[in-house]
């Protein structure tokens, strides 16, 4: 899979819209904050730390399938 520069991805995950942008690290925006970071769940860690593992885990899976089939052909 190659990697399109800048290219965001944004979901709303319990009412707050998240946006992820992919560079040489990932950007994270959401309820106000950012963050970037090698990985991007450290980034999104870092924007909204309240969250439990389990949601981290499921914004995280959200945010990279809704990537993965915007690029798909």
């Amino acid at each position: 899979m190659t990697e399109t520069p800048g290219a965001k991805t944004t979901v709303t995950f319990q009412g707050i819209e998240v946006t992820a942008t992919k560079d040489r690290l990932w950007h994270v925006e959401a309820a106000g904050r950012s963050a970037s970071a090698t990985f991007l769940d450290q980034a999104l860690e870092i924007v909204l730390p309240r969250l439990s593992y389990e949601e981290q885990d499921s914004l995280l899976i959200r945010l990279l399938s809704t990537r993965a089939v915007e690029r798909s052909p």
